[in-house]
């Protein structure tokens, strides 16, 4: 009986000890960037925008974290969030829906998240993300965000609005 309870402490001991290899293998990458939505009179028609390149330097955020593109497993979008900058005083009343997807050299264009029905009111809206594994976006030299919206209210004046992403980098354990 004893030795039963020896082997289970050993197990549950095991099992804690890779949860937190798994945590040492983590670490974020995030990215600030910032689209326009342009004036418009245009209400329940879909708006397709696109952020230009965005560098992700990934190579070096890795050598900082001591692995490389090779040792990724896996990159998956952890938050998306949108928040207006310009003009004072706005808020997202003007979006009734709002996809946003990733984009890179040579790979098909993927889901990042979605919010349906945003609520009126709000200058920061945060994201439904997706489960993909973004992996191949993140290792490449640069990646574009889309944005397909469809709004429910006129758009008297441009509004910049800040992007910022938040990947989950997640390093193999050993290099295997």
């Amino acid at each position: 009986m004893r030795s039963r309870i020896i082997l289970v402490a050993l197990v549950l001991i095991g099992f804690s000890s890779c949860e937190e290899v798994d945590k040492l293998t983590q670490f974020n990458m995030s990215f600030d960037n910032q689209i326009t939505i342009p004036a418009n009179t245009l209400i329940n028609i879909p708006v397709s925008l696109s952020t230009p390149d965005i560098a992700t330097n990934s190579e070096a955020t890795f050598a900082g974290k001591e692995t490389n593109a090779a040792s990724i497993d896996e990159i998956k979008l952890q938050s998306l969030t949108l928040t207006i900058i310009t003009p004072a005083n706005s808020n997202f009343n003007f979006f009734k829906s709002v996809e946003v997807f990733i984009n890179s050299n040579g790979l098909p264009e993927a889901a990042l998240g979605s919010n349906p029905n945003v609520a009126d009111g709000i200058t920061t809206l945060n994201l439904t993300t997706t489960d993909a594994n973004i992996k191949d976006y993140i290792t490449a030299e640069s990646f574009s965000i889309r944005f397909s919206t469809t709004t429910d209210e006129t758009i008297g004046q441009d509004h910049e609005i800040n992007i910022n992403t938040v990947f989950l980098i997640d390093a193999k354990v050993l290099g295997q």
